[in-house]
């Protein structure tokens, strides 16, 4: 860019040349480049970054990365959670406590997963493990089902192990199964037609569970899923991802 084409780089070039990095596991090199950039390296850069060493599991440059992010933007109440997420993905308790806590002191709070999708000219919004859609029973009954299928035909397992909270087992997969993007294909499937996309918009980014349980909808039932997230959009079909399962 620069040397051919004489174009100073935005911040979102450097994030998109950390995330290539970052897929394919040069951890070390995406830091250096970090490290070495021209300009300061957005808040956005080192979240790229965190989640590549949460993806690779690489827990000693991960937590660098996360305390430089809090260094940088302290007030951000994402990258708390993100912070949280690390450490709780390596059950070490005490730091998450330690987060969780400094983010109460602040006066942060984590902003709660929200979906919404249009229907019939109208604006659905769900909210995780809420019942304020004038629906709300008949879609929960939708989404057991669901499960149900998936489970008996697809070999679907809820990975409790990406719920980062320190509660019970059956807990953790009733917080799954309670995720917004799922209430949405519920009531996706409920209200349109067979051969209409279900297209779905969400605030925060997918977790690997829900994005494994919209592969496995799009393949059992025949429907193209199109989620665009916090970090970008996926188009399921046929039980693959447009995003080849990173992100």
């Amino acid at each position: 860019m620069k040397c051919k084409y004489q174009l100073e780089p935005w911040q979102e070039h450097y994030v998109c040349l950390v995330d290539l990095l970052g897929r394919v596991n040069r951890l070390e090199e995406a830091y250096q480049f970090v490290k070495n950039m021209a300009v300061e390296p957005a808040a956005e850069v080192w979240c790229a970054l965190l989640g590549a060493c949460r993806v690779h599991s690489n827990e000693e440059l991960g937590e660098k990365v996360a305390k430089k992010l809090l260094e940088l933007n302290p007030k951000n109440p994402g990258n708390h959670v993100l912070v949280s997420n690390l450490f709780a993905a390596e059950s070490r308790w005490n730091d998450v406590r330690v987060v969780r806590m400094r983010m109460k002191a602040d006066g942060l709070k984590k902003t709660p997963g929200c979906s919404w999708m249009e229907v019939g000219n109208k604006i659905h919004t769900f909210i995780a493990r809420d019942k304020a859609h004038p629906e709300s029973h008949k879609i929960y009954q939708k989404l057991a089902q669901i499960i149900e299928k998936l489970e008996n035909e697809g070999g679907y397992v809820a990975q409790t192990k990406l719920v980062l909270h320190n509660v019970r087992e059956e807990e953790k997969v009733e917080m799954l199964h309670g995720h917004s993007e799922r209430l949405a294909i519920a009531y996706g499937l409920l209200s349109t037609s067979d051969d209409t996309p279900i297209r779905i918009t969400k605030n925060l980014r997918i977790c690997e569970d829900c994005h494994a349980f919209c592969k496995l909808v799009s393949r059992l039932y025949q429907r193209e899923l199109v989620v665009r997230d916090a970090s970008r959009f996926h188009c399921f079909q046929d039980g693959f991802c447009s995003c080849a399962d990173l992100w």
